[in-house]
Order: structure tokens, then sequence, then C-alpha cells
């Protein structure tokens, strides 16, 4: 009954065969920083209890000003495990199943992406973004990728979901255009912003809560939406 009652403010919004597909939807989350441990985390409270994690990295102390999975007691552990941790912590019957590991071409046989219904592409390396989105089209199955959210924080975030072929001023969606055409892939979905990144004396990408936060919330509601079957196209 717990489920039920930890969501008794989203429930009735669905029929039992919603319920049943939000129940039983099998998600796989690509980088857990600023936009995926978010992402993961609305996802549970949205009602997914079948989630994967993938990301090789440590918890940084810099990571804590953004990233949901970070505090101080856990810096340098491992994000995937640590984030399991919090999932249980919302939902302690969900199936939590970690990858700690650099997606690519040496450990793509790692994970079978024909196990899931649904791909959330959070991966910052341009090269395993590619690669994912390519084995996820060629697995057929349904992916939605995160594009720029670092070096913005003047402004209210303004991000949308559309198809890769649509989207402008963003850096790495203009990689991907290209990428996908090249490749034969002619629909990607894909959350990005217009708004124009900021120039900064720093050679990091600089990033500050609201923006990965807003991707994310973006991400979770097109996937909810997509597996509750509330779109009409």
């Amino acid at each position: 009954m717990y489920y039920n009652d930890f969501l008794d403010r989203f429930l009735p919004f669905l029929d039992s065969a919603q319920v049943d597909k939000l129940k039983s939807a099998r998600v796989i989350v690509f980088g857990v920083g600023g936009v995926g441990s978010s992402l993961a985390h609305f996802l549970v409270r949205s009602g997914i209890t079948k989630l994967d994690v993938v990301d090789f990295d440590t918890i940084d102390i810099s990571n804590i000003n953004r990233q949901l999975v970070a505090n101080v007691k856990n810096v340098g552990k491992f994000k995937v495990e640590e984030i399991k941790k919090q999932l249980l912590n919302i939902n302690p019957e969900a199936e939590i199943n970690t990858f700690a590991l650099k997606y690519s071409s040496e450990t793509e046989s790692q994970i079978d992406l024909k196990n899931y219904d649904i791909i959330a592409d959070c991966i910052d390396d341009i090269s395993a973004k590619k690669l994912l989105i390519l084995n996820a089209k060629i697995a057929n199955k349904y992916i939605i990728s995160a594009m720029g959210a670092g070096n913005r924080y003047s402004e209210i975030p303004q991000f949308e979901i559309a198809d890769i072929s649509k989207t402008s001023y963003d850096p790495i969606a203009k990689i991907l255009r290209k990428f996908c055409s090249e490749q034969g892939i002619k629909k990607l979905d894909v959350c990005y912003t217009k708004q124009k990144a900021v120039k900064n004396s720093c050679k990091k990408i600089c990033s500050v809560v609201y923006y990965p936060i807003s991707m994310a919330c973006c991400i979770c509601a097109k996937i909810i939406n997509k597996v509750v079957e509330y779109e009409t196209h």
C-alpha cells in the first residue's frame, strides 16, 4: 500500500490501466549529475518503480550546488550507489539497478537497451551521447536527450521539448543535428533552451541549481506523459 499512499496526490489523475503502465515501465537514466540525479528523483516520486542509473563518476564537493545526489557526507562516493540509496528512501519497493561505468564502445555491451521502455540521456560527453542515441535507435527504443544547461543563471529558465531538427542556439544540439543527419536518424526528442549561455572567465562549465533542475522537470514530464499515454501524437 505504500505506493498508493505516497502517490495519493497523483494517482487520482490516472485510470487503473495507466497506473499499471506507470508501475511496469522500465526506465534507464544515463548520467546522474545536475540533470540526471534530479530526473531520477522526480521519476521515482512520480511513480516509476523500475529505474536503472548509469554513471562512472564519484561525488565532488563542487557538485553540491546543483546535483541532488551530492551532500557533504557522501563526497568521494560513487554517484550511482548514492542515488540508489536516496531513491530507495523515497520508495523502498522500487527496483533500482546501478551501472558504475562510462558508456563507450568498450562498455556498451554491459547494458542491453532492449530491456527498457524509455532511455534518458543526461550524459555530458558528446561521444557517449552519440553512441547512446545511435544504439537506442538501433534497438528501436524511445530516447530523450538533454542538451546544454550550463553557463546560464541570469534569467528564469525556459526549456522545451522538441525534435532535434527544430532546435536552435544550442551548440550541443548543433553537433547532434549533424550527427543524426549523417546516421539517418529521422527523429530525436531533446530538451533544450534558446536562452544563450553567459560568457565568463572560468574554464569550467559553470552552473546554478535552477537550470539543470528545471531541465530535469521538463524531461520527467515528457517521460511520465509518454508512459501513461497522455500524449495524442
